[in-house]
C-alpha cells in the first residue's frame, strides 16, 4: 500500500500523542493530521484543504461530538465516502451498532497500551 493520509480527531492531547506514537510503529508511509476539535477538522474538509484516506474519530468531544461530526460528513456528497473509524473509550455495543448504521466503517475501543493500539490499528492502515 502507498502513502496513507489520516485525520485523527480527539479533544484529549494525551490521546493524540498516544495515537501518533502507535501509528509510528506501523509505517513511515502514514501521515497523520490531528485535530483537538471536530469543527476545525470539518472546516478543513469542506474547504477542500485536506482530504484524508481515513478519519479516526473520538465520540465524546465538546462543541461537535463524534456522532454529530459523522452525520455532517456523511451528509456532504464530496466527503461521504471517506471511511470513518470511531476510536472511543466507550465499548457500548448499542452505540457501536448505531454509529455503523450511520456510516462509520468500524467502532474500536481505545486500549490501554501503545502496543495494543498499534495492533488494533494495523488492519486499517497496513
Amino acid at each position: 500500500m502507498g502513502h496513507i493520509k489520516i485525520f485523527h480527531i480527539d479533544d484529549d492531547n494525551d490521546d493524540i500523542d498516544f495515537f501518533v506514537e502507535a501509528i509510528g510503529y506501523l509505517s513511515e508511509q502514514i501521515s497523520c493530521v490531528s485535530f483537538t476539535n471536530a469543527s476545525t477538522a470539518l472546516q478543513k474538509l469542506t474547504g477542500g484543504e485536506l482530504i484524508p484516506d481515513v478519519i479516526f474519530l473520538d465520540l465524546n468531544m465538546p462543541v461537535i461530538n463524534g456522532q454529530e461530526f459523522l452525520g455532517m460528513l456523511k451528509a456532504t456528497a464530496a466527503l461521504k465516502d471517506i471511511p470513518v473509524i470511531i476510536l472511543s473509550t466507550s465499548s457500548d455495543s448499542l452505540t457501536a451498532r448505531k454509529l455503523k448504521a450511520d456510516g462509520a466503517s468500524a467502532f474500536l475501543t481505545k486500549p490501554a497500551s501503545i502496543k495494543e493500539l498499534s495492533n488494533l490499528l494495523r488492519p486499517y492502515l497496513i
